[in-house]
Formats: structure tokens, sequence, C-alpha cells
């Protein structure tokens, strides 16, 4: 586009002001809107000011109701996460041994999300910066270190899209200090898991996760 002449702009501005400070020139002048021609917004040809008007009128219509749609998709969405969660919980609290603990977690968790995948990997000291910031994102976003460290103890499958490995503060809720584990979850969606995904959402579920593990004491022998 070619910049406008400092001069043209000037009197253009003064046609503007104008216009605006005459609210009733177009009620006057009702038939200017079919002769004013001006550039289709989407396509090489001129249209009259009432349908540009019409154009962009559509235009935010469309995107209002795009809006709508996915507000009330993940309405829906979201409330059947949350039923799906409280579900969770109540089969974690009845879990009384590590086997239905893990269970629960891992079972459950693929349920809650939905997932190909729910693992629960050995603690390590490498895990604790997971514990603050749960690594999440698509496969192709995680760096290779990331995905190595995950590879030092599962099987990283090549249809994984997208993935969270959140840090499980183990020992915490029992006042002992122990290495983290990390519960993995992982999707052929690419678009399941993202890296703007509530990382406090996820440490409520990791510290939920923990304090029933602790509560069986179902990694006793790491802990000190």
């Amino acid at each position: 586009m070619s910049a406008i002449d400092p001069k043209q702009a000037e009197q253009e501005e003064l046609v503007a002001e104008w216009l605006r400070a005459t609210p009733g020139f177009f009620e006057r002048y009702a038939d200017l809107f079919n002769e004013i021609r001006l550039k289709h917004p989407h396509e090489d040809r001129a249209i009259s000011l009432q349908e540009r008007q019409m154009t962009m009128l559509r235009s935010q219509n469309q995107e209002l109701n795009r809006r709508l749609s996915e507000m009330l998709h993940f309405g829906s969405r979201n409330d059947k996460t949350q039923q799906s969660l409280v579900a969770w919980l109540l089969r974690l609290m009845q879990a009384n041994n590590k086997v239905d603990v893990e269970s629960a977690v891992t079972a459950g968790l693929a349920e809650v999300f939905e997932v190909e995948s729910a693992q629960l990997l050995s603690p390590s000291p490498a895990f604790g910066p997971w514990v603050d910031i749960p690594l999440c994102g698509s496969a192709k976003e995680l760096s290779s270190a990331s995905i190595d460290l995950l590879a030092t103890q599962v099987t990283i499958d090549p249809q994984w899209q997208s993935m969270v490995a959140i840090g499980i503060p183990l020992g915490k809720s029992i006042g002992k200090s122990a290495p983290p584990a990390v519960l993995l979850l992982a999707s052929k969606d690419e678009t399941r898991f993202t890296a703007d995904m509530g990382a406090f959402y996820l440490r409520q579920i990791a510290e939920l996760t923990a304090a029933a593990l602790d509560r069986i004491q179902a990694y006793e022998p790491n802990l000190s």
C-alpha cells in the first residue's frame, strides 16, 4: 500500500472531524450510503458503504458465534472433567494399598484427561524441577533433554503427540524428605496438553496423588 501524502492525510482528518461533529449529515443525505464506494475487505471489488457495514457486522457476528461455541464446548467439557475428578478423588480415598492407589491414580486420571497413557515413574532427584513447574506441551515443543530424562524410565511412544510430566512431592504430607516421583500423562492429540496449561491445576493433582501415596507409605523404602 502506497503512503498517503501528508497534505492529503491532513485534509482527510479535517473531513473525518467534520463528520464526527455533524452527526445528522448522513440522515439528510442517506442516498450517499449507496453512492459511496469502498473496497471489499476480502475481495477485489468495490461495494457501497452500507454493504461494507453489513459485511463487517456479519464478520463480527461470526466471530461472536465462534467464541460462544468455544465457551459452550469448554464449559461442557469442564463440567465433565470436574465430575470425573470428584469420582477420581473418591476412588483415591478408598484405595488402601499400594496397588490400589497406583491403579486409582493412573487409570483414574487416564479417564479424567481422556489420554492413551498414564504412568507413575519411580522417584528421582532429577524430577525436582517438575514439582513446581510441570513439564507440559506438545511433543515437538518439549526439549530433547526432558524427553531424554523421561526415556530413562519409560519407552516414549512415537504416537504420543502431547505430554505432561508432574512432579509428585513424596513425603511432604508426612514431614519426610524424599525425591519426587513423576506422573506422566500422554496423548495422541497434539492439543490435549499445551504449554500454557494451568500449572496450579496440575500441582493440585500432584499433591493429592502424593498424599495418597504417603498415606499408605507406598514408597517407604525411598523415604529418609
